[in-house]
């Protein structure tokens, strides 16, 4: 997974990632995805509207090309369609790693879309 030196570099607390202009829903992905040890950033919780649009500058800055989104919230379709307009596209299915482990203790595998910026 890459590197993003401001995430690492803020403290997680809500005060501090709003004055370090750093969009909190995004963090928590990183951070996750990263302690997880997923190859791509997984969204596995609701990503709000208003969220699209930092996310993707987000990753533009940092040269980051792919993400995965793992949550299966009720309107997937609709953020489906924001990351459209700010110049994203669905490309295709594969499996990610999730925080839970199944009970011979191997870590359980989620579907996921890949998606990429254009």
């Amino acid at each position: 997974m890459l590197y993003i030196e401001k995430f690492e570099n803020v403290v997680a607390d809500w005060k501090e990632l709003e004055e370090a202009g750093i969009n909190c829903t995004m963090y928590f992905a990183y951070q996750k995805s990263k302690e997880i040890g997923n190859e791509l950033i997984d969204f596995a919780e609701l990503i709000w509207a208003n969220d699209v649009k930092a996310i993707v500058t987000t990753f533009r800055e940092n040269g980051i090309r792919e993400f995965t989104i793992s949550c299966r919230f009720c309107e997937l379709i609709e953020r489906l369609a924001d990351f459209e307009k700010c110049g994203c596209k669905m490309n295709g299915v594969t499996e990610v790693k999730t925080a839970w482990k199944n009970l011979d203790g191997s870590v359980q595998m989620a579907k996921a879309l890949r998606m990429e910026i254009l």
